[in-house]
């Protein structure tokens, strides 16, 4: 038996898809685009800049005074035109929900080159409570889970062949009928999943979980092995009911460890990326991987099929905190940047009718065109349907997500006029 075997067909029998895709972090900044732009009376506009922001202003009259929520008249390529009348909503940004899921094996009380006497589970889990008080989490929740656990129900002694002994062992001792986990001295390590199912803290808005999260981290030490298969396992059956209840949330587990998977049957890192494998695909649920020292090459194979490309390494020659908190930060900023589609007085929102605005304070109004998928992003501003053909969510490219995120200002969604394609 094994966790690949068993995981992926359990979730998908289970309750059913969650949508948790989103941008990147990263890029560089909006291009100016040229003249063009509707006018306010129908009045032909000129032409539009190629790529980039599209000016919604220009030669052409621009926008009416009342914005995107007036009559809007032909155009050229840079501004909303057709003579559409259109209805303008605030971007509201999809909330965020991060479980973390911490390594506390033994190792991560070892003291590093940079940190002197500080243990290597000090500075990571400095860097959390860091991280958990930092301003600009509006819409974040954050629930913790730890690894290794204690068995709630113990390792099986005796046994007649292998099977007996799993999940922990796949062999039985010969003469003496015993499981190695087991015999003489039971195990600390469970690797039953559903010791890893109730999460030291649940999932809860910040700032209201900080406390519990410290209090937490406070409460645990480092010690035992790397169960990352059942614990991963354990992770998404918590959160994919989660997930499932807050369908209009981005749902994501950061598996974050300083080893390779060790004890447990069938615990290996195709194991582990099995299940990162279905979550992805059953539920929606991406995971990302912080993997702390080095030699952890072989994580980036958990954090692949997971949906999240490569993990994140720290280096425990230089300042591990530091390291730690910028790669939480990097996570949060990569899926950071999903808005949900307004739901019009009419009815639902056409998808081909739905354009993005940006607007910097004291600015103008500029119009984001749409690309086909992340895939088509590129360095240039953008944004994209979590799904082209039945869409729930509209995600920024990474240029756009890199321009809101470091720019005062408001994103708008405007519904009513044929979306601008780059």
């Amino acid at each position: 038996m094994s966790y690949r075997a068993v995981f992926i067909p359990l979730l998908a029998s289970s309750l059913g898809l969650c949508a948790a895709v989103a941008c990147s972090a990263g890029g560089g900044g909006p291009r100016g685009a040229g003249a063009g732009g509707a006018g306010a009376t129908g009045g032909g506009g000129g032409n539009g800049g190629a790529g980039g922001i599209v000016n919604t202003g220009g030669a052409g009259g621009g926008v009416p005074e009342g914005g995107f929520d007036a009559p809007v008249g032909t155009g050229g390529q840079g501004g909303l035109g057709g003579g559409c009348a259109t209805d303008r909503y605030d971007g509201e940004v999809v909330p965020l929900d991060m479980y973390l899921l911490l390594d506390k094996s033994g190792s991560m009380s070892s003291t590093d080159e940079d940190g002197g006497a500080v243990t290597r589970w000090d500075q990571v889990t400095g860097a959390i409570k860091e991280f958990l008080n930092l301003p600009g989490t509006n819409g974040l929740s954050v629930g913790l889970g730890f690894f290794p656990m204690k068995p709630s129900i113990p390792p099986p002694v005796n046994c007649t062949t292998g099977t007996d002994c799993w999940p922990y062992e796949q062999e039985c001792l010969p003469i003496y009928n015993k499981c190695p986990s087991g015999w003489p001295v039971p195990t600390d390590t469970s690797c039953l999943p559903v010791d890893y199912h109730t999460p030291a803290v649940p999932i809860s808005p910040l700032p209201g979980a900080s406390a519990a999260v410290a209090s937490a981290i406070d409460g645990a030490s480092p010690n035992g092995n790397t169960p990352m298969a059942p614990a991963l396992w354990g992770a998404m059956e918590y959160a994919q009911p989660w997930a499932q209840a807050h369908l209009d949330h981005v749902v994501v587990v950061v598996l974050a460890t300083d080893g390779m998977p060790t004890d447990c049957a069938s615990n290996e890192v195709s194991d582990v990326a099995a299940i990162a494998a279905g979550a992805l695909q059953q539920a929606g649920i991406r995971t990302f991987v912080v993997g702390i020292g080095s030699q952890l090459n072989d994580l980036n194979q958990i954090a692949s099929s997971g949906g999240t490309d490569d993990a994140f390494m720290v280096d425990t020659s230089s300042n591990v905190s530091t390291q730690f908190l910028d790669a939480l930060n990097a996570i949060r900023g990569t899926v950071a940047c999903a808005y949900k589609i307004p739901t019009p007085e009419a009815g639902k929102a056409d998808p081909n009718t739905v354009n993005v605005g940006f607007t910097p304070d004291g600015g103008t109004q500029q119009v984001i065109p749409q690309v086909g998928a992340e895939s088509a992003c590129g360095t240039e501003p953008g944004w994209y349907y979590d799904d082209p053909l039945n869409p729930s969510q509209i995600l920024l490219c990474p240029a756009t997500c890199d321009l809101v995120q470091h720019t005062k200002g408001t994103v708008d969604v405007i519904i009513g006029c044929e979306t601008i394609v780059k």
